[in-house]
């Protein structure tokens, strides 16, 4: 079973050690397998034979052909997985998959460590991985809290014109929480900041039991009907209430994080915001160790 497979980790694996590891054609693919990310057999889909795998000068340099004599199908190496319809030799890929778990795949990094001149095709991959960090909130919802614990909540304009001055935008509002324990948040663009908007996402996001702390936003008002502990922090008058000692700070630093990291990325089209937040939210869980769960992840999405 896939599932009894035991593969080498990657916690520790620096970037020489990497290109050296996928150093050309054979090797990626040798590496590739090695952490189960191409197949090493493949069946005919024709005549459900077995296939050899034969050398070719392509990008990616094998191929998959049929055996029998009488079929000759021929299949990509990366036949099925997350490289097929790459366009990129599979090293470079491989590389790419390292630059962006690590926050390193900036255009000029990119363009110098992989080769990579247009800007347009360096955008599109980045959008590929984000693909994979959104994928695995879909399968596996986030919840945070519980009996015990707090989650600060709030809501932040990310796109709105800056001092009321230049073009007209609409202004997009993002709605958050952070549990203050584990460090993972939640964040969703929405349309309103009202109850009916914000209520359904807190019981979405926040398990029951928990201390739920925000500002006094009337949206807020009958969140300890929903089965939370409701603390809340006037912010005109303090920033950590006297008497419960309530704050939002932590969800106040999640955003000041999340928009640095815009700004720093020259901010993000309006139909991406959500493929940026599911990064964010992905980074929070998993920004300890990265490139790990990367692979782990495509694995899984992807079998082989």
């Amino acid at each position: 079973m896939a599932g009894a497979n035991v593969y080498p980790s990657l916690s520790k694996v620096n970037w020489r050690e990497l290109t050296l590891a996928t150093i050309d054609k054979a090797s990626a693919i040798a590496w590739c397998r090695q952490h189960g990310l191409l197949a090493k057999q493949m069946r005919c889909p024709e005549c459900n034979g077995d296939m050899a795998e034969y050398e070719r000068s392509t990008k990616i340099g094998f191929r998959w052909q049929c055996r029998d004599r009488d079929c000759k199908t021929t299949l990509q190496i990366v036949k099925n997985s997350f490289f097929e319809g790459t366009r990129f030799q599979l090293q470079t890929t491989i590389e790419l998959l390292y630059l962006y778990s690590y926050e390193m795949a900036s255009y000029k990094n990119v363009r110098r460590e992989c080769g990579i001149a247009s800007d347009e095709t360096i955008c599109n991959y980045r959008n590929y991985v984000r693909d994979i960090y959104a994928e695995y909130f879909v399968d596996n919802p986030l919840q945070l809290g519980g009996p015990g614990r707090v989650v600060e909540i709030d809501e932040s304009a990310f796109v709105r014109r800056k001092h009321n001055v230049g073009r007209t935008v609409k202004t997009q509002w993002v709605f958050g929480g952070i549990d203050v324990e584990s460090k993972e948040g939640f964040l969703v663009e929405v349309e309103r900041r009202d109850a009916g908007t914000l209520l359904p996402i807190i019981q979405h996001y926040i398990l029951p039991g928990t201390t739920v702390i925000s500002d006094l936003w009337a949206a807020y008002n009958t969140v300890s009907n929903l089965g939370y502990q409701h603390l809340t922090v006037n912010h005109r008058l303090n920033f950590v209430d006297p008497i419960s000692h309530a704050t939002t700070n932590h969800v106040e630093s999640m955003w000041a994080r999340a928009k640095q990291r815009n700004k720093r990325e020259c901010g993000t089209h309006r139909t991406l915001l959500d493929t940026y937040l599911f990064e964010f939210m992905w980074r929070l869980k998993f920004g300890d160790d990265p490139f790990q769960n990367l692979i782990n992840q495509i694995r899984t999405r992807y079998p082989v």
